[in-house]
């Protein structure tokens, strides 16, 4: 039966609004210059420890002139507030702030000519700033591969080896209980160590045992970089059997699950041991089940790493869901304020600036392995600083899915070599792979349950990585972005540069590292390339111990044997 419309019943007129007014004025076209970016977008990044120092200069000084900043930077909530520029006169306002948090914050600029009767917002968009955290500044990484190194209880041993070479965080591949192809980032149970790992003196659960290691990690002032798969599971793992409804389907396949993959040299590889998750799922309920589950995988593993000062690592980050991997990093800043959040995730320039300004990136993993030349890796390395005050890379040598160095570069020796080009020539956050001290000949295979390796010349770079890895730690100028300026002229085998500390002005290196790993070059380096006042100074070797007084105007030659560096502080 049709249903008539109620005649009788009265027509009620919804409240018109009241319209209050902040008594405020859009300003004219801008008379005044930034020290930050204002275009539409724009992004810049500061430690948390750095305050955020800002600047603005106009056209005509006035001392009754006062200048605010807008913002959710200041104070323990996101409530938004007031801070006021220091009056220089003469049109100059600065202001430095101290942020008290992590995490993506916006500001705007109002202002008053006659000091507070008649207020303008600033005509600049509103701005974003990232605050990282003040210990991913220095981030000297060792990458532990569990299934060739022994029960939990060889791991903790293998921590003061570790220290000793003067590494600050150790990366550990994913401890999880493996599915049937004993692959680390293919769990069968998201919340158990693998029975392989287990010390078989100890009794107790893996968990306990894993306590111990995490707590060791800590005592001995290492962090901790927890490895987390947040795109597949294995296929016969918990998950996929209790809960296949929460996966991509694949009528293709006999369970019914898709597998994941990716592409590689233009053909797509599939990885027959994994199951995709379906985070868009169209069901609410169910949507939501997969979301709260998997948060709290990621939290469970993060607790470990926060305990210890460290980071995770998101695997495949340029594969998983957008709007679930936004709506974890809050959870997770708001779980653990000064977690290090780091990624996987290879793309082009102008995605990675869309990701970074969305998420809570605080590094982005490097490929500096693709450069293998000393152009490229020059050009590579000049890009790394440009974009650092957008994102922020770690540039490990390898990964523990590349090559060894050995494989990529023909021997061993270049190892060292190209640590030393991108722990002292990037912006601060480096690493190798477990074995590269020791020279490997092949990449360490991380499939498989193989308990321990033994390696053909135990510790045979220790000491060179050991001075590499004190020199980034102990001078800060190695930690900046932007203040590079290469040296060699364009060299094909030589890359040499001069960095000089923007804190400390008078930190300064040259640095040159020969890449070729079979021929000796020479480079001639004019006193002005060192960026020097005078006509006399004092270079110190920091690597070889040599020490050189350069006089007058002769300039510098050097010769560097192959795979050789050079680490001069000019004093």
């Amino acid at each position: 039966m049709k249903k008539t419309a109620d005649h009788t019943e009265p027509l009620v007129r919804r409240e018109i609004p009241p319209l209050i007014s902040r008594n405020m004025r859009i300003a004219g076209e801008a008379q005044h210059k930034h020290s930050w970016p204002t275009t539409p977008g724009a992004f810049f990044r500061i430690y948390k420890d750095d305050p955020l120092f800002l600047e603005m200069t106009f056209e005509e000084g006035s001392p009754s002139a006062r200048v605010l900043l807008y913002t959710n930077l200041v104070g323990e909530s996101e409530e938004w507030g007031e801070v006021e520029f220091h009056n220089n006169l003469s049109g100059n306002f600065t202001l430095s702030v101290l942020p008290s948090r992590c995490g993506i914050f916006l500001f705007k600029i109002k202002f008053s000519p006659d000091g507070g009767k008649t207020w303008y917002w600033d005509r600049c968009p509103v701005t974003k700033v990232i605050v990282d955290p003040e210990v991913a500044k220095d981030i000297r990484m060792y990458t532990l591969i569990p299934s060739v190194s022994g029960h939990i209880g060889d791991w903790i041993a293998a921590l003061d080896h570790i220290r000793d070479l003067e590494f600050n965080t150790v990366h550990l591949l994913p401890v999880t209980t493996m599915d049937y192809s004993e692959s680390p980032y293919a769990a069968a149970d998201l919340f158990s160590i693998d029975p392989s790992f287990l010390n078989p003196a100890d009794s107790r659960s893996g968990l306990d045992q894993f306590d111990d290691f995490v707590r060791a990690a800590r005592e001995k002032g290492i962090k901790l970089c927890v490895d987390l798969v947040m795109n597949h599971v294995g296929v016969s793992s918990q998950v996929a059997t209790h809960c296949p409804e929460w996966f991509i389907a694949d009528h293709d396949e006999p369970d019914g699950l898709l597998r994941a993959g990716c592409w590689h040299m233009n053909k797509w590889i599939r990885w027959e041991d994994l199951a995709v998750i379906q985070y868009d799922q169209p069901e609410p309920s169910i949507r939501q089940e997969v979301w709260s589950y998997m948060k709290q995988y990621a939290l469970f593993w993060a607790n470990y790493a926060a305990y210890t000062g460290g980071m995770i690592r998101l695997d495949n980050l340029h594969s998983s869901h957008p709007a679930f991997i936004e709506d974890l990093i809050g959870s997770l800043r708001g779980a653990y304020p000064d977690l290090i959040i780091q990624a996987e995730f290879f793309s082009d320039s102008n995605t990675l600036l869309k990701t970074a300004a969305s998420c809570e990136l605080n590094l982005l993993l490097a490929n500096p392995w693709e450069h293998p030349f000393a152009e490229d890796l020059r050009e590579y390395l000049r890009y790394l600083h440009e974009i650092s005050k957008n994102i922020r890379f770690l540039t490990p040598v390898t990964t523990h899915d590349t090559g060894a160095p050995a494989q990529l570069y023909g021997t061993p020796e270049a190892a060292v070599a190209r640590y030393f080009t991108l722990a002292l020539l990037a912006t601060g956050q480096t690493g190798m792979v477990q074995g590269t001290e020791h020279g490997v000949l092949e990449k360490i295979d991380f499939i498989g349950r193989k308990r321990s390796v033994s390696f053909p010349a135990p510790h045979r770079y220790d000491v060179l990585i050991r001075k590499i890895n004190t020199l980034l730690h102990k001078y800060s100028l190695f930690h900046e972005g932007g203040n590079i300026r290469f040296v060699d002229q364009g060299h094909g085998a030589l890359i040499a540069a001069v960095r000089e500390g923007r804190k400390n002005p008078r930190e300064k290196f040259l640095l040159i590292s020969n890449l070729d790993t079979a021929n000796a070059y020479k480079i001639k380096l004019p006193l002005s390339d060192m960026l020097l006042q005078k006509d006399r100074c004092r270079l110190q070797e920091m690597i070889r111990g040599e020490s050189l007084v350069l006089e007058g105007c002769v300039p510098l030659e050097i010769e560097v044997e192959p795979c050789g560096m050079r680490a001069y502080r000019i004093q």
